[in-house]
């Protein structure tokens, strides 16, 4: 067995200097990966980076100071991460607004949809929804042109889409969620896959306030490691357009086992489309 299964490749982690995104970072070197960590956070990221170069090694990762939505930035720093650690052959887009920015409690419990700044909806929105599309547009040609890489959505648990009183966090990870079905889709043929990962219930971070649980009881950012380095691995070539939850991943099963036990269909394909189309002549239902 590979022990270091992502030896040679780089990856790109945004919102990594803390909770999820830094626990992947570190997932991810320490398999072998060169990882550039995005925050738009400095002080964060030089405490992460530390970690990160702890469970890698010396020179496995570097730290970029950016904004997810700033197109001109996030240009510039994928250029930076081509120059200097190669790739990138992985995106992880986890930099995101949570529900704590509305003063929800992460129950339920929070501000009505028309109490809300305006502003700091579309805030949400545009970091949560459009930072990862802006991430992938610039990644892919390369990823497309290389013939494999891997983009992994860091979205949220479908209940969680309509939790009342969390402003636009909800409604901004289902637009990723519905993005990430739309990836895989034209990413069909390129060696380029598209996935989603979640922790699958309330995780131990910053999004989380103190109120809502004891931090114990809660997921532990360090259970999106494994997936995600399954994720990035050659093992999961052909794995696309899946949604992953980290609490149910299980190491010791078998490769259809894992993806039977811990993944299902991105987005939601439980739900029968109601789109009429024309055929014919006729409107017909697809």
């Amino acid at each position: 067995m590979d022990t270091r299964p992502l030896e040679g490749r780089s990856a790109i982690v945004t919102g990594a200097g803390r909770g999820l995104g830094k626990a992947m970072a570190e997932g991810l070197a320490a398999n072998g990966a060169r990882v550039a960590l995005l925050d738009v956070d400095r002080d964060v990221l030089n405490a992460a980076l530390a970690g990160v170069l702890a469970a890698g090694g010396q020179g496995c990762a570097i730290a970029l100071a950016a904004d997810v939505t700033d197109e001109k930035r996030a240009r510039d720093a994928v250029d930076e991460v081509a120059a200097r650690i190669g790739g990138p052959d992985i995106l992880i887009n986890d930099a995101a607004m949570g529900p704590q920015v509305f003063g929800s409690d992460g129950g339920g419990r929070g501000p009505k949809f028309w109490e809300v700044d305006p502003a700091l909806w579309l805030r949400a929105v545009t970091v949560n929804a459009y930072g990862p599309q802006l991430m992938a547009t610039v990644c892919v040609p390369g990823m497309i042109a290389r013939g494999w890489g891997r983009i992994i959505n860091v979205t949220t648990s479908l209940n969680t889409m309509y939790l009342p009183g969390s402003g636009s966090y909800g409604p901004s990870k289902a637009a990723l969620e519905a993005n990430t079905s739309i990836m895989a889709r034209d990413l069909e043929g390129t060696g380029v896959t598209a996935n989603v990962l979640i922790p699958g219930g309330p995780a131990n971070t910053r999004m989380i306030p103190d109120a809502l649980a004891p931090r114990g009881s809660l997921i532990q950012p360090d259970a999106m490691k494994e997936p995600a380095v399954w994720l990035c691995s050659t093992d999961a070539d052909g794995v696309s357009g899946m949604r992953f939850i980290a609490a149910l991943w299980d190491g010791s099963l078998s490769r259809e086992a894992q993806i039977e036990r811990a993944g299902a269909p991105v987005a939601w394909p439980q739900v029968k489309s109601v789109a009429i189309y024309p055929k014919d002549g006729k409107p017909r239902i697809g």
